[in-house]
């Protein structure tokens, strides 16, 4: 029933809000709908069986031509990742021709044109920071969501926690990197707000998704949000402008995160940690993390005869003639490559591999060109929450590289709260600068 009831509100809630508030609602309503997915939960049945997804597109669509004076102010042609994106649904779209399945293909390629074009118009409702606050809310509130469902389902398939996925990330491992850049998000709104009521909220969402995590056992999404809080802290700790006893903040938030993992780890997620150190090497006899290397490896000689790459599932269909026959690779020899960057390698070739780095160095470039601009006192909260992008981006990019994650809807969010932070502390900045600059010559002829 609680869960009922938060789906209906948040839905009336960001509905009314689109209008009577910010249209970046709009989208905060598009990732309530991913995250609470009715159509695959078991109070699905207690609603009402629409499109929602679909009602939220063109919702967004509709809330964007009534805002277009505003929203055309945001240019997406001054976005490098976005034209490097486009650039890739371009190369993934030719792919089709000779790709080893077209049908299976045309299902993947289908949901990425459609993101594409759905981040495209999440961008240009986000006009201003207190809209990207909003988006960040969103995504960490649906991720909470998700993380307290998980804590009601428990783990139900031997150490793992499965059939609690999202349309685009069915299994646990895709949940676990779903949810895991929204922890570093929290952990930045519960630094910058000064009030335990304000922070209440973050501590909540945090904690639950941390042990949804930790019940899902992914050793990709653990590493991926040790590495980007680590990074969100280090800044923090070492920043050349703090606000008062802000080393101190960043040492109590250590214990209390290394406290809170304490408790919620059990046996089996602690075994699931070690085993990352543990099986670091390929044994012939059975299957390890580390055989994800050998696929890698596959990968790499399928491109050198197939450049253009293959198309989705092209890699699966291929491994058995690239992986080594001394190899133990489980119950088939037709794997996936459980690697985002060798993913685009086998379905888009070089071309798609080079597309998708620069991607994510365009997107990181983006963020350094505002931490330029930011980096003064009365843009503390700001610079920093820059920062937290760029550490929930690290978060995510280094799990995908164990997972097939290239398409999924966490990356391009990312991607696209890079953009929304690009143009509103960035691009948007320029241009007041250079209209203030016209009006002082205006003045002085």
């Amino acid at each position: 029933m609680i869960s009922v009831l938060l789906f209906l509100s948040s839905f009336i809630g960001s509905f009314l809000l689109s209008f009577r508030h910010a249209p970046i609602f709009a989208f905060v309503l598009y990732q309530l709908i991913y995250f609470f997915n009715p159509k695959n939960r078991w109070w699905g049945s207690n609603v009402p069986d629409l499109g929602y997804s679909f009602f939220t597109v063109v919702f967004m669509a509709i809330i964007l031509l009534v805002n277009w004076p505003d929203a055309q102010k945001n240019k997406l042609t001054q976005l490098p990742s976005f034209r490097w994106l486009y650039f890739f649904v371009a190369i993934y779209s030719a792919v089709y021709i000779w790709s080893a399945f077209p049908s299976y293909h045309v299902e993947a390629l289908v949901p990425l044109i459609k993101s594409a074009i759905i981040m495209s118009i999440a961008f240009k409702l986000c006009n201003s920071p207190k809209a990207l606050d909003y988006m960040l809310y969103g995504y960490a509130a649906g991720a909470a969501y998700l993380g307290y469902y998980i804590f009601q389902v428990g783990r139900n398939s031997g150490d793992r926690v499965e059939g609690i996925g999202m349309v685009d990330s069915p299994d646990a491992n895709g949940v676990a990197a779903a949810i895991a850049p929204a922890a570093v998000a929290c952990l930045f709104y519960f630094w910058r707000n000064n009030l335990i009521k304000h922070k209440l909220p973050f501590i909540v969402a945090g904690a639950f998704i941390v042990n949804a995590l930790a019940l899902i056992n992914s050793r990709g999404a653990m590493l991926g949000l040790a590495a980007g809080g680590a990074y969100f802290m280090w800044r923090l700790f070492f920043a050349p402008v703090q606000r008062k006893n802000q080393k101190l903040t960043v040492i109590f938030i250590a214990f209390a995160g290394l406290a809170s993992l304490i408790y919620v780890a059990d046996k089996s997620t602690i075994e699931r940690i070690y085993s990352i150190s543990q099986e670091s090497e390929v044994v012939e006899n059975r299957e390890t993390g580390a055989t994800r290397m050998v696929f890698w490896a596959a990968a790499w000689d399928m491109a050198k005869d197939h450049p253009l790459g293959l198309g989705r599932g092209g890699f699966e269909i291929n491994a058995p003639l690239y992986i080594p026959r001394n190899i133990n690779t489980g119950r088939s020899r037709n794997r996936a490559v459980h690697s985002s960057w060798f993913e685009a390698l086998s379905e888009a070739g070089y071309l798609g591999l080079f597309t998708m780095l620069m991607i994510v160095l365009t997107s990181f470039l983006m963020t350094k060109k505002c931490k330029k601009l930011l980096n003064a006192p009365n843009h503390l909260e700001d610079y920093f929450k820059v920062i937290c992008i760029e550490s929930m981006l690290i978060t995510f990019v280094i799990t995908m590289t164990f997972l097939n994650r290239m398409r999924a809807e966490i990356f391009m969010w990312c991607i696209l709260f890079v953009a929304c932070a690009y143009n509103v502390y960035y691009l948007r900045k320029l241009h007041l600068n250079s209209d203030a600059s016209e009006n002082r010559t205006t003045e002085l002829t």
